[in-house]
């Protein structure tokens, strides 16, 4: 009778001795996974940069194999750029010139930094207030990290 609690002792141990081995292998699959997914995110962030760098850079005159991205990129930031004055438009608010801050259509000076606001001239287009006098400096927010 002892040598089956003897067996089972060992069968027992062996078992758990696998099982541990095999948790510890699974941590370290974790931590591996975990460190390539940090480096591939700051390889993504990395590119981000350089990219960025380029476009502001080089948005002008492109090289020719990346001139339609480059394009598109000025494009979609032109489109952002009008939507956030439609926006405006809607809510009644315009645009600091000096420091950025959306204030109400009727101050005559900005709430935060105390600029005179011009107002720009508007035109009725379908429907739609059209803002002429807009220009607002097309800014790309980093990534988040």
């Amino acid at each position: 009778m002892n040598d089956i609690f003897d067996k089972v002792g060992k069968t027992l141990s062996e078992t758990g001795k696998v099982v541990g081995e095999k948790a510890r292998m699974a941590g370290d699959f974790a931590k591996l996974n975990a460190r390539i997914i940090s480096s591939e995110r700051s390889i993504s962030d990395t590119y981000y940069v350089l990219g960025k760098y380029y476009y502001d850079t080089c948005k002008d005159k492109p090289d020719e194999e990346i001139a339609e991205a480059v394009n598109g990129i000025t494009a979609s930031l032109e489109a952002i750029v009008e939507m956030k004055a439609q926006l405006r438009a809607l809510k009644g608010v315009i645009l600091c010139a000096s420091c950025g801050v959306d204030s109400p259509m009727e101050n005559n000076y900005c709430g935060k930094c105390g600029a005179f606001i011009e107002k720009p001239k508007k035109e009725e287009f379908e429907g739609e207030i059209v803002d002429e006098g807009a220009s607002e400096e097309i800014i790309v927010d980093e990534p988040i990290v």
